[in-house]
């Protein structure tokens, strides 16, 4: 009852500069949450694409040896590396681009008793692995040299059936990093152009932006074998940028 006496001394015209007071409030805050909800924006996207070509190549060439006499099988080895550096040298690649590989011996019997290896043929219980490395900037010259490797089959030399061939790196990413995250922006704001002006309105400013992440491909995959990037001498860069603009 108080309340409402209080009330009721308060001169009209602060009534009125309280209800004006409370109109204005509610406009300012439906003004505002209309401002809000009529921002509008686009979200577009921009590719960049380029070939490039590998400018390095790492070629494991592994082979065994099976048989019982380790020493014996040391020594067919030693021939085998020998066979397979000079089958190199002859095509063309440096000594210092060429490597030995670990050697690695595989006893088929450990972990048997010696009752039950009696039981075992012998001469098959060793595996030597091992090969040759190479590492070269000349990328034509390895890919050439390993189409050849019926020769080395043919001197007796056995690779091993993991073998997969050589595989290919590009190096140059970060030299042209910057061209094609600039080409992709300049696409997604010619894709957020074109829809501005479909959609009767301008372009403005960016909201928030992407630049993706660059993926390095196969240029021609054509098969299983070519659509394996690591196999690859041509290859294509893509990078995908993302942006939000606001619309006038």
């Amino acid at each position: 009852m108080k309340v409402f006496e209080k009330i009721k001394t308060i001169p009209g015209i602060w009534l009125s500069v309280l209800a004006i007071g409370v109109a204005l409030g509610g406009y300012f805050i439906g003004d505002g949450i209309y401002r809000a909800l009529s921002v509008r924006t686009v979200t577009v996207k921009g590719l960049a694409e380029r070939d490039v070509v590998a400018d390095t190549a790492v070629w494991n060439i592994k082979i065994n040896s099976v048989g019982g006499d380790l020493a014996a099988l040391q020594s067919e080895i030693d021939s085998d590396i020998t066979e397979i550096h000079e089958f190199l040298t002859g095509a063309g690649f440096a000594p210092s681009e060429i490597q030995n590989l670990r050697i690695q011996v595989r006893d088929k019997y450990a972990g048997y008793s010696d009752t039950e290896i009696k039981g075992q043929q012998s001469d098959g219980r060793y595996v030597i692995d091992t090969g040759v490395m190479v590492r070269s900037n000349n990328v034509m010259l390895v890919d050439a040299v390993s189409r050849r490797m019926g020769e080395l089959v043919r001197r007796g030399i056995t690779i091993t059936e993991d073998y997969v061939g050589p595989i290919y790196i590009f190096n140059g990413l970060n030299d042209i990093k910057i061209s094609m995250i600039e080409q992709a922006t300049k696409n997604a704001t010619d894709a957020g152009e074109q829809f501005a002006k479909d959609a009767g309105a301008r372009l403005g400013k960016i909201k928030s932006a992407n630049q993706g992440v660059f993926s390095i491909e196969s240029r021609d995959p054509t098969d299983a074998w070519s659509s394996n990037e690591r196999q690859a001498i041509d290859k294509k860069v893509r990078v995908v940028s993302t942006i939000t603009f606001y619309l006038k």
